[in-house]
């Protein structure tokens, strides 16, 4: 019966520890995942703001000459002294052109900041799915448990019919000790194995996805922080539509897979905890039948 019953507990410790690994990735993926979404939603409030200012500015002709200057020196070291320079020379209004150029770089460095996230969220979803994928219990182990489970069925009813037969005489210490190992190793019967391989599964899959929609916001996130507020022109204001059209779709649809994708490393995270407290219940019974057999 011991080799049946026995030597589970041992077989079920990787398993813990690479759930308990999954746990901590997918916790790691989840909050990178939530920064990116920040930086992204906080990334469009200065590229609306940008807009605003450059839809105002471009109604002044003096305005739109000292634009066209600031589009190639709002990066430079000394940006904010040229600005000034010009706006002076153009009569423009430079505080305008001060608040368009820093909404911009801080749209910029939100922009490389939310891609870099994104593509760590996505590094920790391929990370997650890989380990979960290990955490899956093999036939073997599934075999042995369930042998586990007909030999205490078959050693219940034995005791039963020696106690039926036997009466008083049926040998005591014997009748403890099956009776403790039915009791103990009996545990197994009410235990939902599948349900582990359940959730293994299911933070497999969540993984999966997640490493694709982190790939796509990734990309995404990248062109939409290529696409530049500060380079949309309203002197033509067709092409200025779309143009804005395309940096708001980019910059909204980046956020959204990023978001998608944080929310599946937060189901891997609730899914590779859950498998943890489920392994412990089982290693839990394994030692006592285990006990219980020595």
């Amino acid at each position: 019966m011991y080799n049946y019953c026995g030597g589970i507990s041992a077989q079920m410790e990787p398993l813990k520890k690479m759930a308990g690994i999954g746990t901590v990735i997918n916790a790691v993926g989840t909050g990178v995942g939530v920064g990116g979404v920040v930086a992204g939603v906080v990334k469009e409030s200065k590229d609306t703001k940008t807009l605003d200012a450059l839809k105002e500015l471009e109604k002044s002709e003096e305005n739109q000459k000292a634009l066209e200057g600031l589009r190639d020196a709002y990066l430079d070291p000394n940006a904010k002294e040229n600005i000034k320079a010009l706006a002076k020379q153009l009569s423009a209004d430079d505080k305008k052109l001060e608040e368009i150029a820093e909404n911009q770089k801080k749209s910029d460095g939100l922009g490389n900041l939310r891609t870099g996230l994104f593509a760590t969220n996505t590094a920790t979803s391929v990370a997650g799915a890989v380990v979960s994928s290990k955490t899956i219990l093999d036939d073997a182990t599934l075999e042995k448990i369930n042998l586990c489970k007909e030999s205490i069925a078959k050693l219940r009813d034995a005791s039963t019919r020696m106690k039926v037969e036997d009466g008083d005489n049926a040998n005591s210490d014997l009748m403890q000790k099956s009776q403790n190992i039915v009791e103990r190793c009996g545990e197994y019967e009410t235990y939902d194995v599948s349900s582990l391989n359940k959730l293994a599964k299911g933070a497999t899959v969540s993984g999966a996805v997640g490493a694709v929609t982190g790939t796509a916001a990734t990309i995404t996130s990248a062109l939409g922080t290529s696409k530049k507020a500060i380079n949309i022109d309203y002197k033509d204001s067709d092409q200025a539509q779309k143009d804005e059209k395309s940096l708001i779709a980019t910059n909204k649809a980046s956020n959204v897979l990023g978001g998608v994708t944080a929310g599946t490393s937060l189901a891997g995270t609730v899914l590779n905890a859950t498998q943890i407290k489920k392994v412990k219940q089982l290693v839990t019974i394994a030692d006592n039948c285990e006990g219980a057999l020595e």
